[in-house]
This record gives structure tokens, sequence and C-alpha cells, in this order.
């Protein structure tokens, strides 16, 4: 169907209406109502954008909101302490983003390492750990140390191994390092004190020990 509208035709229907005969229609204006009307019939005729389902959505996207849930789980303190490297690679992901299952199993097993308290970390001045997932939960590889590990390489090591880090926590601030153990050391004490008192010793006598 042709709807474009032609001059002779907007001619013939104003000389066809009475009183409208002599009324002139301009060139101009007349090109332009044209060039409209077949722009707005061009853009009718185009199919409406698709909205892209879950599984069409970029892996850069994915990727992204990958991030932002591992940034949201819990820590404990001792977690805190540690510089923690998150690696995936990309067939990871797009197991993750095909298999909602496979991306709750990788977000909870990172949950569950991150919340979990770790005595030795504090007494050892922090530690390192490495998460490594691919396609499937059999790909999973998890390893962590201490500073001192193999005589004070401990350092050194994660940074070596931390190169391909998706998500990363660093705890590079020597100062901030120290408050963090001290105050779970200053927790360790609070602890064993109320164990040892069987909840006799009171909170303000514990809070003076602690100052």
């Amino acid at each position: 169907m042709n709807n474009s509208i032609s001059s002779a035709f907007l001619a013939g229907w104003t000389g066809g209406m009475p009183g409208m005969a002599n009324i002139p229609v301009p060139a101009a204006r007349n090109s332009e109502f044209l060039n409209v009307a077949e722009r707005i019939r061009t853009e009718q005729a185009q199919p409406p954008k698709a909205v892209p389902a879950k599984g069409e959505e970029s892996l850069e996207s994915y990727k992204q909101q990958v991030m932002e849930k591992i940034s949201r789980l819990p820590m404990s303190a001792s977690s805190r302490m540690e510089n923690i490297s998150v690696q995936i690679s990309d067939e990871g992901f797009e197991a993750m983003k095909n298999d909602p299952e496979y991306e709750a199993w990788v977000l909870d097993t990172l949950k569950k390492n991150f919340v979990f308290q770790n005595p030795w970390t504090p007494v050892c001045g922090g530690g390192y750990v490495i998460h490594r997932f691919g396609a499937t939960k059999e790909d999973y590889r998890g390893e962590s140390w201490f500073p001192g590990y193999r005589g004070g390489q401990g350092a050194a090591i994660y940074k070596e191994k931390a190169k391909d880090s998706f998500w990363e926590q660093r705890v590079e601030n020597h100062k901030k390092r120290m408050e963090l153990q001290q105050q779970e050391a200053d927790r360790q004490r609070l602890l064993m004190k109320l164990r040892l008192s069987g909840g006799s010793i009171s909170a303000a006598q514990l809070l003076l020990d602690l100052l």
C-alpha cells in the first residue's frame, strides 16, 4: 500500500472545496509535509526493538552483576583481614549465566568461606585465599596460606597467583590490618574470660580490662 501523498492530489482536494480554490499551497511547505509523512511511514514500518531476555544479556553485563553479588556477601572478622582472590573463567561465567543452580552454588561456596571465622588468621597477621571456578563444580580449586608460608614468601606468592583475579579484596594498609587483628584478639579475650568466669565477671570489669 502506497501511503505517500502527491502534490496533484492536494491541489485537486483544495480546488474541489468551496472557497478554497484560490488558496495557494506553498511548494516548500508541501515538500516538508511530504517528508514528514514519509518519515512517519518508515518509522511505523520498522519492527520494535527487542528487549534482551535474561539468557541473551552480554557476558560483560553478567560479570558486573556477579561482581556486585560477591561484594554484598557477608564476611567474618578474620576474612576481613585476608587478601582474597576470586577467579572465574569465561567458560565458568557462561555456565553460571545459563544455569542458575550453578551460579547459586558458586556464590554459596564463597559465602561459606567468607563467613568462616579462622582463629589462626589474627594470630598469624592475616592470610591469603584463592578461589578458582570453571565450567563445573569439579573444576573448583581453593587454597589458602599465611604470610609466613615458605619462609615468609606468602605475600609474594599471592601477588603472583592473584594476577587473574575477577574480584579481589586487598588488605594493603598495615595499620588497618593491625587494628583488625587487635579487635579480633580483644574479642577472643572477652570470650575466654566469659568461659572461665562462668558469667560472674561484670560487663564493666571486662570493658576496663580491654582498655
